[in-house]
């Protein structure tokens, strides 16, 4: 088991949540944290990153806000 200052890897992916964007994701509504974790993935894989910071968080709800 995962301790809580952990980073999470996303399945199937190389994508690496740092623990400040992984408290930020658990503070959206459970209902639509699961769109949110898969659009952020997304995101990331679009732009190359390997890691998702608070920035990156941000900036995909951003990217598909519009």
């Amino acid at each position: 088991m995962m301790s809580e200052t952990a980073p999470e890897v996303a399945d199937g992916d190389n994508v690496i949540w740092l623990s400040d964007a992984e408290r930020e994701l658990k503070k959206i509504p459970f209902f639509v944290r699961g769109k949110a974790r898969r659009n952020t993935e997304a995101f990331a894989a679009q732009k190359g990153l390997q890691q998702i910071s608070l920035d990156t968080l941000y900036e995909a709800k951003a990217h598909y806000a519009r």
